[in-house]
């Protein structure tokens, strides 16, 4: 049976690409297509999985999004959301200030995550003052043995995963798959993901410009003799090297790297769903943002990378048929394969068959226009 995808477009005049969205009422109105209107206030607290952004750009998620998810998720009897729900996101391996816990709260105090206002209470999920991390032990999950997922997983009562979609070298793009496994793992679980994946450079390619050395957290990238050098002892595999390399230079060295990245990721999803469903139904839903893709496209500068402007917000239960209509929008939108618009040659297949064998979803969708 095809899982419905709730589908909100948004169509940006020429010209207008830059000025601020408002989704308030759409997502007020997903809530409910959802069914989770109020569903927090019954079962409290829930969580929103939301992600932060870059310093010095608008964030990925605004706060007023997640505002107007968690007012609808607590329903009208409540009498402030931020009793019931809290904002949340893990440590990052890819982006400066967002890899340690002070550094991470104070860029979600200037991104508008604090309480007040449109925020609401955040906190950094895998933190230490949210105890020992949640160890992933369980039978068919061996892909994955020794995962740890960030401990605030065991507080909700409920999850909303918003994410902003964006181009990704190993997965060919970030949906609710990707933000549910690798954004939902401790910091030691996403490198442990990422261990499979050896970034090459491509010598020809490489102008020796330093983009890479200066996005990478672990000094795993030096430039001698004109030329970048990846030391795969310090390498997380990551990939934001290759996100930023403007010659496309960077790619990953071993085919199998990338098929293992998304079984893993695909495994993690599953185990942290699980983690916060604890054998309950009707607590978790799921948001992809295609809004403001060119503007947090990371390498779109500088890769040839086709812009889609504001596609629109979809909505589901199910995240494996949610990512299954997200990457049928992009390809639409692009006329061509996902790579168009992604710059990368991975598409995330394995990753969506994965997560369906693991009962995550169904890729079968039917998408309903509001």
């Amino acid at each position: 049976m095809a899982a419905e995808v709730f589908f909100h477009p948004l169509q940006t005049p020429a010209g207008q690409e830059f000025l601020p969205v408002d989704l308030r009422s759409p997502l007020a109105g997903l809530v409910a297509r959802l069914g989770l209107a109020g569903a927090a206030g019954h079962h409290a607290p829930w969580g929103l999985k939301v992600q932060l952004g870059a310093r010095g750009l608008p964030p990925a998620v605004d706060p007023a999004w997640a505002r107007a998810v968690a007012d609808a998720v607590a329903g009208p009897g409540a009498a402030a959301a931020d009793r019931v729900t809290f904002c949340c996101d893990t440590l990052s391996i890819t982006t400066a200030g967002l890899d340690a816990p002070d550094t991470h709260l104070g860029l979600a105090k200037v991104q508008g995550y604090t309480q007040g206002g449109h925020g609401l209470p955040y906190l950094v999920a895998d933190g230490a003052d949210q105890g020992p991390p949640l160890l992933v032990d369980e039978v068919g999950q061996e892909e994955i043995a020794g995962l740890t997922l960030a401990p605030v997983l065991s507080r909700a009562a409920g999850l909303c995963v918003l994410a902003p979609v964006r181009p990704h070298p190993h997965a060919g793009f970030q949906g609710a798959l990707f933000h549910l496994g690798v954004g939902l793992a401790d910091r030691a679980g996403k490198i442990m993901l990422h261990s499979d994946i050896r970034p090459k450079v491509d010598t020809p390619l490489c102008a020796g410009c330093g983009s890479c050395l200066a996005v990478c957290l672990f000094d795993a990238i030096a430039i001698n003799g004109g030329r970048a050098h990846i030391d795969h002892l310090k390498c997380t595999g990551c990939g934001e090297c290759m996100n930023v390399c403007f010659m496309a230079g960077i790619s990953a060295e071993e085919a199998a790297g990338v098929p293992r990245f998304q079984a893993k990721v695909a495994a993690a999803a599953a185990a942290a769903a699980r983690a916060v469903a604890a054998g309950r139904t009707g607590r978790a839903g799921y948001f992809n943002f295609l809004v403001r893709l060119d503007r947090h496209a990371g390498g779109a500068r500088t890769r040839a990378r086709q812009r889609l402007g504001d596609v629109g917000v979809l909505a589901s239960r199910d995240p494996v048929a949610l990512d299954m209509a997200t990457w049928d929008l992009i390809v639409a939108a692009t006329g061509g394969p996902l790579v168009d618009w992604s710059g990368f040659g991975q598409e995330p297949g394995l990753l969506l068959e994965r997560a369906e064998q693991l009962g995550l979803g169904r890729r079968a969708y039917r998408l309903v226009a509001s």
